[in-house]
């Protein structure tokens, strides 16, 4: 088929609009159900969000008659703060014209989009991961893996709570286009502006993310659901606390997927609800199962243990 400029402008409308759609099915961390707050300051000033914490408050204690209630029950309110520090993240894809020419607009289009979307998509999940992984410091905090397991060749396996988490977008997926004369090649340019961090309350224990690092060769995973059930329990004991559903969220390399599937229950609509009403194809491709307290969801984006 013939291309004209008219066409290949039709092209590049279609992919702007179609971008940030397919760039949501394609990221599992956006979901907001997995971050009790995600901002959206697009349009105002600033790189960074500051997240306010409120500290730990102090049960009340027995007063006697006439004796002082704070001496009682001192609950000092120090409110500390959090910043979410936005990262930029870009990813290009020229098409020469005798791709348009010989492989049609629609052929075109699609591998567009998906190479736009699913780069940036891809970047934005792995920077996820790598917050909630660092939580703390590094992922031997809150460890309730092997924490000896580090380096090349491990993963680092996550589950937390939506209130532990939070992220923040500056820019919208969007993209250019550019046409090179010199080389008969359309330019395409895709970019957007994430920033994610864990939220704490004042020290390491009360970080809502629990880490289980693993080995991330399929047959060689060690953990169990029993030490999934630890990192639900050490939730459960810092009053963190759960999705709607009543689960924590889990994130587990394939490996770790490999090592519990038998032990998962199937998931189900009568379990957690229509998944079509609460998530993408990325979380329904991911979604593996319940038990133990975790809803688990599989991802190559997690990230080896620093």
């Amino acid at each position: 088929m013939a291309t004209t400029s008219t066409t290949v402008q039709e092209l590049y409308t279609d992919i702007v609009q179609d971008l940030q759609i397919y760039f949501m099915d394609a990221t599992l961390f956006m979901n907001p159900q997995f971050a009790m707050n995600i901002f959206d300051i697009s349009g105002g000033s600033g790189n960074t969000v500051r997240v306010p914490i409120v500290n730990q408050y102090t049960d009340a204690g027995s007063v006697t008659a006439g004796q002082s209630i704070k001496a009682a029950a001192n609950s000092i309110f120090t409110p500390g703060a959090v910043d979410i520090a936005l990262t930029k993240y870009g990813v290009g894809s020229d098409v020469q014209e005798e791709a348009l020419e010989d492989g049609g607009i629609a052929v075109v289009r699609q591998a567009i989009l998906d190479r736009l979307s699913g780069g940036l998509a891809q970047a934005v999940d792995v920077a996820a991961a790598v917050a909630l992984r660092d939580a703390g410091g590094n992922s031997t905090i809150n460890q309730d893996g092997n924490a000896s397991l580090s380096g090349a060749g491990n993963a680092v396996n996550l589950v937390w709570s939506p209130s532990a988490f939070a992220g923040a977008v500056k820019r919208q997926p969007q993209v250019r286009m550019f046409y090179n004369p010199d080389t008969d090649v359309h330019e395409f340019r895709a970019s957007t502006r994430h920033g994610w961090a864990a939220i704490w309350n004042g020290a390491n224990v009360n970080y809502g993310v629990r880490k289980l690092n693993d080995v991330s060769t399929v047959g060689s995973g060690a953990l169990t659901l029993g030490n999934f059930a630890k990192s639900v329990a050490n939730l459960r004991s810092g009053n963190h606390p759960t999705a709607a559903s009543g689960f924590y969220f889990a994130a587990i390399s394939p490996a770790t997927e490999y090592s519990v599937a038998s032990q998962l229950n199937s998931v189900t609509q009568s379990t957690i609800g229509h998944l079509s009403d609460i998530g993408n194809r990325a979380l329904l491709n991911g979604l593996i199962g319940q038990a133990a307290g975790c809803e688990f969801y599989r991802t190559n984006n997690l990230g080896t243990p620093a």
